[in-house]
């Protein structure tokens, strides 16, 4: 039943869609998130570049988050006719997640669609890896949601990287293009501190432990057994949960243990001396400030077959600093860490030209609009000959 409902609410979209269809396309560029309610970091950075460029480009930004509910479900659909207007007049899209209207439909020649996902790697699998596994979608759904279609490009930071994201997005090699994304640029930006250290002035005092886990859908973090045993006359333990996970917890801030929501995790790796995440991209991130990265993988055995992994801790260098308890974590932050095994696993999995990346993604998009406005003009130019040659 759920599938004959999802064929047919998609049936409706495509009818729907092709009114716009029969609108001009403008100069224009569209991104597109469910990730949030607000415009992304990349997104943001991008389209400010965009606009230093030219700033007759229109830009438009669409975020969104899916929330559960029918009234909320309703106002998705409005917005999702939004978006395809906008979809049926932009020269280029930009998505950093899936999206129902960018897959499902299709859409003018002219339009170019880039996939700029928005986690900086794959260290666990996504997409296409993860059909059929409980955190996956299923196949049939997958097929009927036509997942991850419709891309011209996709933006991966290694070589590394790219087998996963052919995998991810079932996608061919040729359409994979090496451009860092525009977040790089704000990570690797010397930023004013005094905020953060307003907020918490005891970061002054001790070493800071930044732990950013990653989001298990249905499943909390294991953190309890850390907090007990962690040494706060030495550290400050910075706990950053994800937004749906810190509602799960009764989070109270006390001595050397701080539960943080109120800055980002880019800002706070500024003031990290040491990090530690699991399955997260965060560590690629982390290591493009030279920050000692540790992992406290407690479940690597259940979360190796769901929803998989793509980075083998064993076989890596930097496999040398995880710990599946808190006692070997511990441990381990106290040794000497060797900045060598980071140095490999930052030009590893970060691969491209950091050098103003949003700059060079922004580049990328002018030159794919005034190719494709090139491409249509040639084409009404040969269209038109032909016409007058009937005439």
């Amino acid at each position: 039943m759920k599938k004959i409902g999802i064929k047919i609410g998609i049936l409706i979209l495509k009818i729907s869609y092709l009114p716009f269809k029969l609108l001009k396309v403008q100069n224009k560029v569209v991104y597109i998130s469910r990730q949030f309610n607000h415009p992304t970091l990349d997104f943001k950075l991008l389209k400010e570049a965009i606009e230093k460029l030219d700033h007759n480009i229109k830009q438009v930004i669409l975020t969104k988050r899916i929330e559960k509910g029918l009234w909320n479900s309703i106002l998705y659909i409005f917005h999702m006719v939004k978006q395809m207007y906008h979809v049926a007049t932009a020269k280029v899209v930009i998505v950093d997640t899936y999206c129902i209207v960018v897959s499902t439909l299709k859409h003018k020649k002219e339009t170019k669609i880039i996939q700029m996902w928005h986690a900086l790697g794959a260290i666990k699998k996504f997409g296409y890896q993860t059909i059929g596994k409980n955190t996956g979608a299923e196949k049939e759904i997958a097929d009927i949601m036509c997942m991850h279609k419709n891309y011209d490009y996709v933006l991966c930071p290694s070589e590394t990287s790219k087998p996963y994201y052919c995998e991810a997005f079932n996608v061919k090699e040729s359409q994979i293009k090496y451009i860092g994304m525009p977040r790089i640029d704000y990570i690797l930006q010397q930023k004013n501190t005094d905020k953060i250290y307003e907020e918490y002035p005891q970061l002054k005092e001790k070493i800071n432990v930044l732990y950013v886990p990653t989001f298990r859908k249905g499943k909390k973090i294991k953190i309890q057994k850390i907090i007990e045993r962690f040494d706060t006359k030495k550290y400050n333990l910075i706990i950053k949960l994800h937004p749906l996970d810190h509602k799960e917890y009764k989070c109270q801030t006390r001595d050397g243990i701080i539960f943080e929501d109120k800055f980002i995790s880019y800002d706070l790796l500024q003031i990290a001396d040491k990090v530690i995440t699991d399955y997260s991209s965060l560590a690629i991130e982390a290591s493009l400030l030279n920050k000692p990265i540790y992992y406290y993988n407690y479940d690597i055995e259940e979360y190796t077959k769901d929803p998989g992994l793509n980075f083998n801790f064993e076989q890596e260098e930097i496999g040398k600093y995880m710990a599946k308890t808190p006692e070997k974590l511990l441990k381990l932050l106290e040794e000497q860490y060797d900045m060598r095994i980071l140095e490999n696993f930052k030009n590893r999995y970060i691969s491209v030209n950091t050098n103003n990346c949003a700059n060079q993604v922004a580049h990328y998009v002018l030159e794919l609009m005034n190719n494709e406005y090139q491409e249509t003009v040639k084409e009404e130019f040969n269209a038109n000959s032909k016409e007058e040659l009937n005439v």
